[in-house]
């Protein structure tokens, strides 16, 4: 699963290396859950065909549960994208405040004027 994870380079920051870790496990997270979706909807239908219940009813279960996992699996990667975006804008939030902090002490090299992080 985690088999991208690497050391950090010397060419890059620590807030680089953070984000493309994150990227990494988020990719991992949605690649494995979505691979696991797919594997219990075609173990359903297989433990469906093997019970030989009645057609409408199998086809309703099938649909229900299959409905039941992908609600399951769209929730979960929400909460994950979620908490990651909330986690990210939260640091980047206190990175400001805290360049904002050093300009009015005068001891540090950035101007409040310059802080501007969501500007592209």
């Amino acid at each position: 699963m985690f088999m991208g994870m690497r050391s950090i380079s010397r060419d890059e920051s620590f807030i680089e290396y953070g984000l493309k870790m994150l990227m990494q496990v988020l990719i991992n997270f949605s690649m494995g859950l979505v691979m696991a979706l797919f594997v219990f909807i075609f173990g359903l239908w297989g433990i469906i065909s093997t019970y030989q219940a009645n057609p409408l009813t199998a086809l309703f279960f099938f649909v229900s549960a299959s409905s039941a996992a992908f609600a399951f699996v769209s929730t979960y990667l929400f909460a994950i994208y979620g908490a990651a975006a909330g986690g990210v804008v939260g640091v980047v939030k206190m990175a400001e405040s805290n360049m904002r902090i050093e300009a009015a002490r005068g001891g540090g090299r950035a101007r409040i004027s310059d802080v501007n992080v969501f500007s592209s």
